[in-house]
């Protein structure tokens, strides 16, 4: 792997891969206000300004709050902008000697890319600007009536936010725009913020269903832009400009067109938009309720101005037209059947929804509109232009749109550590962590090279072998240190390791924490392994592998049974804490009990069931740096140690296979030393362990099996030899009678899996990433004769 690869891969580790650092680049940090010490006053005395801006950007989460300067005439402002750069100016009409349209052009000599937004304070200003100096004027980007609401504030930077940020943001689908058409300025005023206020509640709702803080940051930053025009003409150019991320429309009837107000403007211009196939979503309003019909007729909602109902025909717009509401599943009749909110959710009813239902929705481009105001612009541009003439049968389609779904579910999560959540306890690629506090050494590692093979297409290296760390769920430190206060843990004074177990079993976890492990539990099928994470636990400085407790959890039938096993194994896990072989150690290295705390770690363990067991084809450990070379070998070429079932095997100083992953066929002993040494026994998971009692070991629910029983079993092809006896050497293969040598020959030596190789490349990645030597632990299956 060449290392400009490596790099490219830790960069959209650090960066994200949705790169939503890239999303809203131009942002409003300062802000110029030029008005009289009157207005100024009453702003931010009656109307409290600041406190209201602070209060409405933390109450929708938004992180960059604007700092206000106000001045009160426009040669203290220009004096300002000579020494300090801004984003924006507001300017009132009245800034001193100087016309507001003098001030703005001057203002723009000084900074170019500044912004200039004019604040009427009374409708009795509308008549003053009419008049005053035309190219000055130019140069005041929008106009807007102040009404006494504080949102107008926030509306006025998101609206020159959303123009600057557009042309980027709309690039290659990833956000969408919502044009409003509107010549009034006094309406405008009014409606900006209701909109703005509403996309950013309902923006607000879909980032509760998000899991982790990077996807609420995305899911904020692709909002739908707002962008307003006020002519027919200004309206055209948008739409033939952002044509492909347009999601909807609001639009005046009755607005300017060549010049002069023409009456039917609106309908004209969503014909001509139409025209060039932008079909979208779109809500007329106008004072003359008359024209409702004419909306209906275009395919359009219809709301009145002066209805007094303006708030509520936003949201209705933006939940049942736009999508940011649940999804609502109908028959062709009209009649509801399922209602859905989240992606899992849309996911799981489509399933069982009648074929007619899901033709309906297609139909009416539903689906794509859902998965716009959910942020999935691409996947709403794939899923668009499909109707049901496109697929061989309605079955393919509903099959298509399940796949849809879930694979932007599982991508959105894929290498992410997210937040529990018990509507998705098991995301496929993620880690779940629960609780406050560290992760642990080993949760660290785990889940930082889950995103690191998750970050870049590794496949093309790995193929054809799939490369992955089983689902886990990581319980933080802050439940450990809970349980420990709740149950007034450990014991007091010395006492022996059975009596420290027996002492945590006997303590309850807390009942937050058993709702945890039961989802977790359900969602998973299969064996589950919980593990150690203490905060020394794989440290790059102290090793602590393989001093603390590892319990393997079979699946049983009986779901009691199970929970009662699980939920044992984290008790011990954090038991093995003080254990006096941990104590001893800590002791050794000078590491005092302070300085431990434990997370625990639950993984389905990878494997398959045979014969009533369960465990993988093979597990070993690599290493990056080979302490003992032979041979061809170099120090940095790393080794690695390879058995048949559980790492049970290697780990715990069994038997197993060693070689070099860059000279795999190299041995370090003889053919009859293989004879001699080799494998005898491996470890499986007895797949019905009823009654077992984690107390009594980590090997209690846990068999030790023979080569013969793998043979027995019909696992042992590809992975053993033949010892012949009268020649004294090794047959390949296991056709022949004689006892059986597990030497992996045709893996190592003939490539039928390219373990060996695949080993140097993680080994590589491993070790690049962390700047260290480092050490793997891994397993590997396969179904029948190929993986």
């Amino acid at each position: 792997m060449e290392m400009n690869n490596l790099k490219d891969a830790f960069n959209k580790l650090k960066y994200g891969e949705d790169a939503f650092q890239e999303l809203m680049r131009w942002r409003i940090r300062r802000v110029i206000l030029v008005l009289p010490h009157y207005d100024a006053w009453i702003l931010e005395h009656d109307a409290k300004l600041s406190d209201q801006i602070v209060g409405e950007y933390h109450q929708l989460n938004l992180t960059t709050v604007p700092r206000l300067i106000t001045v009160s005439d426009g040669e203290e402002a220009l004096e300002m902008l000579k020494k300090q750069p801004f984003d924006l100016m507001i300017i009132g009409v009245r800034v001193g000697e100087l016309s507001s349209g003098e001030l703005a052009e001057k203002a723009k000599q000084l900074q170019k890319d500044l912004a200039v937004l004019m604040l009427l304070s009374s409708r009795s200003d509308l008549a003053a600007i009419e008049g005053g100096h035309p190219e000055g004027n130019m140069h005041i980007d929008a106009r807007f009536l102040w009404t006494g609401d504080s949102r107008l504030f926030l509306a006025m930077i998101k609206y020159v936010e959303d123009l600057r940020n557009a042309p980027d943001d709309t690039e290659d689908g990833r956000v969408g725009v919502l044009m409003v058409v509107e010549d009034s300025i006094p309406f405008y005023s009014a409606y900006l913020p209701l909109l703005y206020g509403e996309i950013m509640t309902q923006t607000q709702r879909l980032i509760a269903e998000e899991m982790n803080d990077s996807d609420k940051y995305w899911r904020m930053r692709t909002r739908p832009k707002v962008l307003l025009a006020r002519t027919w003409e200004e309206a055209v150019r948008l739409g033939e400009r952002y044509r492909e991320a347009l999601i909807g429309i609001v639009s005046d009837v009755a607005f300017s067109r060549g010049g002069g107000i023409d009456e039917r403007a609106g309908f004209s211009l969503v014909e001509r938009l139409r025209d060039l196939e932008v079909n979208v979503p779109v809500l007329f309003q106008s004072s003359d309720d008359s024209l409702a019909p004419d909306a209906r007729k275009h395919g359009a909602r219809f709301q009145g101005k002066l209805s007094g109902n303006l708030h509520r025909g936003i949201r209705r717009f933006l939940l049942e037209e736009l999508g940011f509401g649940d999804f609502v599943f109908c028959s062709p009749d009209g009649k509801e059947l399922k209602r859905v909110r989240t992606l899992r959710d849309f996911e799981l009813a489509i399933g069982n929804l009648p074929v007619e239902s899901i033709l309906y929705h297609a139909e009416r481009d539903d689906y794509s509109r859902w998965m716009a105001a959910h942020g999935e612009y691409q996947v709403a541009r794939r899923i668009k232009p499909l109707r049901s003439g496109d697929f061989p049968t309605p079955e393919s389609h509903r099959e298509f749109l399940v796949r849809s779904f879930r694979e932007v579910r599982e991508s959105r999560h894929r290498g992410r550590l997210l937040d529990f959540r018990f509507d998705n306890p098991g995301a496929p690629g993620s880690m779940i962590r629960y609780g406050s506090g560290s992760l642990g050494g080993k949760g660290r590692g785990l889940a930082f090279f889950n995103a690191l093979l998750n970050t870049s297409p590794w496949e093309d290296y790995f193929s054809p072998l799939r490369v992955e760390i089983p689902q886990t769920l990581i319980i933080a430190t802050g439940e450990f240190d809970r349980f420990l206060e709740e149950g007034d843990l450990p014991p007091d004074g010395p006492v022996d390791d059975l009596t420290l177990r027996r002492s945590f079993l006997d303590t309850n976890l807390p009942d937050s924490l058993l709702d945890v492990l039961q989802a977790f539990s359900e969602s998973q099928s299969g064996p589950l392994a919980v593990r150690s994470s203490a905060l020394l636990e794989d440290s790059q400085s102290i090793p602590f592998a393989g001093v603390y407790d590892t319990y393997m959890i079979p699946d049983v039938s009986d779901k009691r049974e199970r929970m009662r096993l699980l939920t044992d194994a984290v008790r011990l896990v954090w038991a093995s804490t003080y254990s006096k072989e941990a104590a001893a150690y800590r002791d050794s290295l000078g590491v005092g009990m302070e300085e431990e705390k434990m997370a625990v770690i639950i993984q389905k363990v990878t494997g398959s069931e045979h014969g009533g067991y369960w465990f993988p084809r093979l597990s070993g450990t690599a290493q990056s740096m080979n302490y003992y070379p032979v041979g061809p070998m170099d120090r940095e070429d790393g080794a690695a140690r390879i058995a048949i079932g559980l790492g049970h095997s290697v780990v715990g100083g069994d038997r197993g296979f060693l070689f070099s992953p860059r000279y795999p066929t190299v041995s370090w002993c003889t053919e009859e030393d293989r004879w001699r040494e080799g494998q005898i026994h491996f470890w499986a998971i007895k797949t019905e362990s009823t009654g077992a009692e984690l107390i009594s070991g980590e090997s209690s629910t846990l068999e030790q099996l023979t080569i013969r029983d793998a043979e027995n079993l019909g696992v042992l092809r590809h992975m053993a030899s033949t010892w012949d006896s009268v020649g004294h050497r090794l047959v390949d293969g296991i056709g022949s009678p004689g006892p059986r040598v597990v030497d992996f020959k045709d893996i190592l030596g003939y490539e039928w899996l390219p373990l060996a190789s695949l080993l140097g490349q993680l080994l590589k990645i491993a070790k690049s990433a962390m700047g260290i030597p480092v050490e793997l632990e891994f397993s590997l299956d396969w179904k029948g004769d190929f993986p």
